[in-house]
Formats: C-alpha cells, structure tokens, sequence
C-alpha cells in the first residue's frame, strides 16, 4: 500500500510542532513499520537524511501561514501522485483540503472549530488580541473548511466519540466516521538516554514541581493554573511551577506571575529528552484546558509513570480514571485544582501509585500498535 500523508505539523523540524504534529510522527512510523510506503508532505526546511519527506517553506504568519501551505500542498501531491500512483491519501487536520485530490481521502479531526467559536462567544473576561482573531477570522474560516472537508473526504478520524457528535454539526454523514484514539509510542520515551545536564543551573529537583506541557493560549486554562498555584504556594512554601510552552498568551501569563515567587517559564520544549526530564521529575503533571479533544501531553506523562491533574473535558476523562491515575476537575475550578495539587504534594505514596496506574493504563489502550491496528483498518475499508 502507497499512501501520501499530508500535515502542517510534523517532528522533527515542522513551522509548528504540537500535538498534532506528535500524532503524524508516531502514526507515519508506526504505518511504516507494518511495511506501508508513507510519502509525507508537511512545512519545514529538508534534512538530507530525510526519506520520502516533502517540506515546504511557508512565512510564519499565524492565520496565513496554514493557508500558504494548504496550496503548496495539493500543487505538490498532484506531482508525486503521478510519479508513484498514490492508493490513498491522508491529512492531517481538514483547513488542508482546498480542493479535490482525485483520491481515496482520509481526514484526522482533532478538534471542530465550531465548538472553538462556541467557547469564544462565551469567554468574556480575556480581552486580547488572539481571542478577538479567533472569533473573526480562524473560527468562522475553520468551520467553513470543518464542513468542506466533511463533505470532500471518504473516511474521518478523530480520537473521541465527543469529537465524533461535533463533526456531525459539520453535516457530516455518521458512516464515514472513525473513533480512534490516539496512541503513544512508548519505546520512544523508554529507550530515550536523558542528559541531566539541562536541567544544572535550574531550581528543578526531583518531585518539587508541578509541571504543565504545551501551547500556552487561553484555552489551555493556563491562567487558572497559576491562580490556584498563588494560592497553595501560601502553604506549600517549597512547591513550584514549571510551564514548559510558548504561544500568543504567554507575555499575560508572565504578567499574571509576576510577584510570584518560584514559577518558572522554559519556553517550547521540542526535544523528547528534555520532556521525559522534566516530566520524570516533576511530582505532578497539571492540564487545566478549558476546551480540548484529545491531549498528546497526557498520554506522554502517563508514559513516564506520573499522576495528572486534567479538566474533566474531551477525551481527557476517557484517559483518566478520577482517584486511580490523576484527579479530574471542572474547567476553571481553581479550587479544585488547588485542593488536588496540594493533596499529591503532602502524599507520596499517592503519587507513586497513580504513577504506576498511569503507566498500566497507557500500556493497555494507548499504545501506538493499537492506533496503527485501527487506522490500516479504514485505509483498507477504501481500496
């Protein structure tokens, strides 16, 4: 089987790299592996190890860059298409799909922007630049091509029956969609050596922070998380906070720090050493999203034996098991997460049992063998 994968997102040296851009590479070589011929288009400058790669060099301009790339894209698989006779074709994310590629077409949802622009409608005490951008240009644009795309492809993905309600606002028909979470590659967090030497000069000792990974934009409810940590740092002296991501929200989030003592910026976090690093060393892993669908960075943490402490959103509560592997909260609900945070501080033999829960949990029904399982599934449901 020859397939051509298309991702705005892909590791190692992608314009963007998130949890999308995660799911492209453990997917591509996972499909790989089981002796699939992947040829994959995505943004980024050519590595000369690179095999079977197509990168485009788009601008970095948010909103546009997407765009740029999306039409690049297409011209570019036309061309490989007629050199290797493609029996299928797979983006990643929909805003990709401007126009028909004449093949069997797979699309990965992780997220609808019509609940986005629901979620904006209703968030009324941020008042910045992005979420005013969200609400006039990147939700409306994004379910417009969330529809398009629903109508244009033969099979969706998308990694939660949640996810899988939404699309059908995007009149998509029930029968072309996918439920399949998304897994993990555990050997890649195994078998990965860290050198503690990034963390020397850094206030990072072991199980002293709490620790949260990703985008920093104001629906990953970021900004709560600092709240509630002002406020158990009132009697958890020695406790401190790691934010480990950039994004359009992180000069208010420094702001909001400011006074604070012992919350620490890293800023985007790439290389799978550094994460597993900070990640083995944190006590807890906190992920206070406001909206979300299906969050790599729980998994990761669950991969590296840790208790998290989520928003009770998306797929998230199908990840974690509430007083087995972590603790869910409401959305926004600073009390809880002060209360959840400051419990895994005062018990260690709490946070090494859930760790151990986190890590059996990963191991039965995220595994990257079980995403490849499914998604060869619906590529052979096409041809």
């Amino acid at each position: 089987m020859r397939v051509c994968f298309v991702s705005f997102e892909y590791p190692p040296n992608s314009l963007v790299m998130g949890g999308a851009g995660t799911y492209a590479g453990f997917l591509v070589k996972e499909l790989e592996s089981r002796g699939v011929d992947v040829h994959t288009i995505t943004t980024g400058n050519k590595s000369a190890r690179e095999q079977k790669i197509y990168r485009i060099s788009v601008p970095n301009m948010i909103y546009w860059r997407r765009l740029f790339f999306a039409n690049a894209a297409v011209d570019l698989l036309r061309g490989l298409n007629r050199k290797h006779k493609f029996d299928l074709v797979h983006f990643n994310e929909p805003h990709i799909i401007t126009v028909s590629p004449n093949l069997p077409t797979v699309c990965t949802f992780h997220s609808t922007q019509l609940h986005e622009l629901r979620l904006n409608l209703k968030e009324r005490s941020l008042k910045n630049v992005e979420s005013i951008t969200d609400l006039v240009i990147k939700n409306p644009v994004g379910y417009l091509c969330d529809i398009l795309t629903g109508r244009m492809c033969n099979r969706i993905i998308c990694p939660t029956s949640d996810l899988a309600r939404l699309l059908k606002y995007c009149f998509v028909y029930e029968r072309k969609i996918h439920v399949i979470p998304n897994g993990i590659d555990l050997k890649v967090f195994d078998e990965t050596n860290c050198d503690a030497a990034f963390l020397e000069g850094k206030p990072f000792e072991k199980e002293s922070f709490v620790l949260y990974m990703g985008r920093l934009t104001s629906r990953k409810g970021v900004h709560h998380l600092i709240k509630a940590f002002q406020n158990v740092k009132k009697e958890c002296s020695e406790l401190k906070l790691v934010i480990a991501g950039s994004g359009d929200f992180e000069p208010y989030l420094r702001k909001m720090a400011l006074g604070t003592k012992d919350i620490f910026f890293t800023g985007f976090i790439n290389s799978i050493m550094k994460k597993k690093l900070l990640y083995e060393n944190s006590l807890a892993v906190v992920v206070p999203s406001i909206y979300e669908t299906f969050r790599m960075v729980v998994l990761e943490a669950m991969a590296c034996g840790k208790p998290i402490v989520a928003s009770n959103v998306g797929g998230i509560r199908s990840m974690i098991k509430h007083g087995k592997n972590g603790f869910l909260t409401k959305p926004k609900d600073v009390g809880a997460l002060e209360t959840f945070i400051k419990r895994l501080y005062e018990c260690p033999n709490l946070r090494r049992r859930m760790g151990i829960s986190s890590r059996r949990s990963v191991e039965k029904e995220f595994t990257i063998s079980r995403m490849g399982d499914r998604t060869l599934k619906v590529y052979e449901s096409l041809l």
